[in-house]
């Protein structure tokens, strides 16, 4: 069969010119490594915005309720309005429908867990990496621990037995509702975390603890029960676009003085600028880099082929001499490139795999996704496209010079 052949003259002129395809193979392997660090550091911003994306795409505001610990007492001390009550009647007076997210907390003293609620849309939509297990729907994701719990186990929150599904890559992002400035962006929904060390701030009290991320329906007994505690920030997504007049009486009435200070909110317009700017950063910085990379390597790549085909010519001759046809020495080509191809993958996906052995990958928050994928194939037929037609564009050019001649 003819598949026979062409692995044999390919495997042989691989081994002809090994220096030359070596060269080309390390080439390859570059820009791989070269173009899915860019794509996967991308992929780590998306990580982080895509859970909010439909939410912050509505009118809407981070909201911080006023007095979030507390409520309104009297002069003895008696509660006579709790924060869900001030809440309540606040968002009462609100023009047009919409959906809150709220971010609930507590603390299992006895177990050493932190857990955190989200609202099972923002649950749902998590692609945080991961050492063990998977994302589920109706499961519950724990960070690295010391404590034993891993994919599969069940931890008891005050009588409600939870089911792990998943455990966290280490260093990693959490979902945390505390931080609310002028500057607010999406990735400040989050609290960087580290089992080990300290990452991205000053803030280490975590780090004492195991921490548990689970969706509202789970835990909706414990937080009706009073074991889990709302935090006084929230997402206020409004179903249609308000009214320039709608949207100012909505913001008055959030910003009033309900007990001795205002509530605090930053818009969803604001947050999606600020991440659109998060998003495309790293991008932008990267881009020349891997821009310049990828012409010098397609240049070379080019050139090695163009080296490799001139050297190949005799053989290619003798082939066309013995019977062969164009398609004959271009199939053999492309085969020979393929494997040379495939050898240059598996370097660079051996680079990788190294580099995210020893967390190199999750220090940098690097995410392969299928975009990654779709971009290495792309190289990949490049590759195999090139070296496949330089070699029949010459030896065709040859032919037809000295057709010409005669």
């Amino acid at each position: 069969m003819k598949i026979f052949a062409y692995i044999k003259y390919s495997l042989m002129f691989f081994a002809k010119h090994a220096r030359l395809y070596i060269l080309m193979i390390l080439q390859l392997a570059f820009l791989l490594l070269a173009e899915n660090i860019l794509i996967a550091n991308l992929n780590s911003r998306d990580v982080l915005y895509a859970p909010y994306e439909n939410i912050i795409s509505h009118d809407g505001y981070y909201f911080m309720q006023p007095y979030a610990s507390g409520g309104i007492s009297d002069e003895n001390g008696d509660t006579i309005k709790t924060n869900d009550d001030i809440l309540q009647e606040t968002l009462a007076k609100l023009k047009g429908s919409y959906k809150l997210y709220c971010f609930y907390h507590g603390t299992l003293e006895d177990k050493g867990i932190n857990i955190r609620v989200i609202d099972d849309t923002v649950f749902n939509a998590l692609s945080l990496p991961l050492e063990e297990g998977k994302h589920s729907k109706n499961a519950c994701l724990v960070t690295k621990n010391n404590i034993g719990i891993k994919a599969g186990d069940e931890v008891d929150v005050d009588g409600v037995k939870i089911k792990i599904s998943g455990v966290l890559s280490d260093k990693t992002y959490l979902p945390d509702y505390s931080m609310i400035d002028a500057e607010m962006s999406v990735e400040q929904l989050y609290q960087a975390y580290s089992f080990s060390k300290d990452f991205g701030g000053d803030d280490t009290q975590y780090m004492e603890y195991t921490e548990i991320i689970a969706p509202f329906s789970l835990l909706k007994e414990c937080i009706e029960n009073g074991v889990l505690y709302r935090s006084g920030k929230m997402l206020i997504a409004f179903d249609e676009p308000l009214s320039p007049q709608d949207r100012a009486y909505n913001e008055q009435v959030l910003t009033a003085a309900n007990c001795d200070e205002p509530g605090w909110l930053i818009s969803f317009e604001q947050i999606r600028r600020k991440g659109e700017i998060y998003r495309s950063e790293d991008f932008y910085k990267m881009l020349p880099i891997v821009a310049c990379i990828l012409v010098v390597t397609i240049v070379g790549v080019v050139c090695s082929s163009a080296m490799i085909s001139a050297r190949q010519m005799k053989k290619f001759k003798a082939l066309y001499l013995s019977g062969a046809t164009s398609l004959d020495c271009l199939m053999i080509s492309c085969l020979t490139a393929l494997v040379s191809s495939i050898a240059a993958l598996a370097l660079a996906a051996a680079v990788l795999k190294i580099g995210i052995a020893n967390s190199f990958a999750n220090e940098l928050g690097f995410v392969i996704g299928a975009n990654n994928v779709f971009a290495t194939a792309a190289v990949i037929a490049f590759a195999v496209l090139s070296f496949g037609a330089v070699p029949s564009v010459i030896l065709r050019k040859k032919r037809l010079a000295a057709n010409s001649i005669e």
